[in-house]
């Protein structure tokens, strides 16, 4: 039996129930039920060395709904709760860029009909989507599935461009992004805010700032009800974090800050409705000056494998790592062309 939708309103007040009878105030039984229903982090937590997980996203998301079927009154009032407490999370990205059962549009859409028949317009808090550009930029056909789901009533809606989403972050290349997306897609026009998050290396954070500046200055980003949103630089927001230097078998050295850290700077632009702003620019691609420094290495990471080959310690330096590798191969006659063979490795992740 589909208890969604044959559902019926409750039969019983449950006056017994001290949830129910009064003696607990409505505004306490919710905050308990709201934290009982939320959506949290599985402790089946991912492989910290992924490039997916960082701050808030360790795991999927799960939730305990045991007490919505406890009785009709605690699921008719409750039962929206784990959907309103989730980031509803879209990975457009490789495999090894994304969790292995990440949420699809064909899966969303099942969910949203099944609300939309048993409850109406059901609005939706937030939407995220980690975007690598290459799949951000190819005809933002990825991105509009998302904005053109049926019953989709998203408030907020956040795009994450990470470290190795950009163009070009394996040679440690100038940040650029191109504005088609922001000229084509039409954005749902529920939404309230639309924040962009750029993510790099700390030691990048100057050229983000450099992309923020303009973005804020020539993206406006326009709803299917034709308004237009604009950003305003001091309603950015900053943040720092640090993670593995290794994903899908390779060690990042020469972004180390630390043996096996990377350190990030995050800049968070959010565009609302401008609703005195009757012209719209047309959006433009954004790069940043060549006099911004990029660093030349022949050797930027190494597979983990090689270097459980050679039994380098894993809190070594980035510097005294591949000095201990060199002179491993050096001495070992039989490993010569592992080098060879770790380029070759990393081409194929490409």
């Amino acid at each position: 039996m589909d208890h969604v939708t044959t559902f019926q309103l409750p039969r019983s007040e449950q006056r017994e129930s001290p949830l129910f009878n009064g003696k607990i105030p409505g505004e306490i039984r919710d905050r308990i039920l709201a934290f009982t229903l939320s959506c949290y982090n599985s402790p089946k937590a991912w492989d910290k060395d992924s490039s997916y997980v960082r701050p808030e996203y360790s795991a999927y998301l799960v939730a305990d709904t045991s007490i919505l079927q406890t009785c009709q009154r605690a699921y008719a009032e409750n039962w929206f709760r784990p959907w309103m407490s989730a980031v509803h999370t879209f990975y457009l990205a490789w495999p090894g860029r994304r969790p292995k059962e990440p949420n699809t549009t064909p899966g969303f859409q099942r969910v949203l009909d099944r609300l939309f028949t048993a409850h109406g317009e059901v609005e939706i808090p937030h939407v995220r989507v980690f975007a690598q550009l290459c799949a951000l930029e190819d005809g933002c056909e990825l991105l509009s599935q998302i904005l053109n789901l049926t019953y989709f009533f998203p408030h907020r809606l956040t795009v994450t461009i990470r470290h190795h989403d950009w163009y070009g972050w394996e040679e440690d290349d100038r940040l650029h992004i191109g504005a088609y997306w922001v000229d084509t897609c039409r954005f749902p026009a529920t939404l309230h805010e639309i924040c962009l998050e750029l993510e790099s290396l700390q030691r990048k954070r100057n050229q983000i700032e450099c992309i923020a500046d303009q973005m804020i200055e020539k993206w406006p980003f326009v709803r299917k009800d034709g308004m237009t949103m604009s950003a305003r630089k001091e309603e950015c927001k900053e943040d720092l974090w640090s993670g593995s230097s290794t994903w899908q078998g390779r060690r990042w050295l020469r972004d180390e800050t630390k043996p096996g850290i990377n350190e990030y700077f995050v800049k968070a632009i959010t565009w609302k409705p401008n609703r005195g702003r009757a012209e719209r620019l047309e959006p433009e691609n954004l790069s940043v000056p060549d006099s911004f420094h990029a660093i030349i290495s022949n050797e930027p990471s190494v597979s983990v494998r090689r270097l459980n080959r050679a039994q380098v310690p894993k809190d070594l330096a980035a510097d005294e790592t591949l000095r201990r590798l060199h002179e491993w191969e050096r001495d070992d006659p039989g490993v010569s062309n592992s080098s060879d063979e770790d380029a070759d490795s990393f081409r194929r992740l490409g």
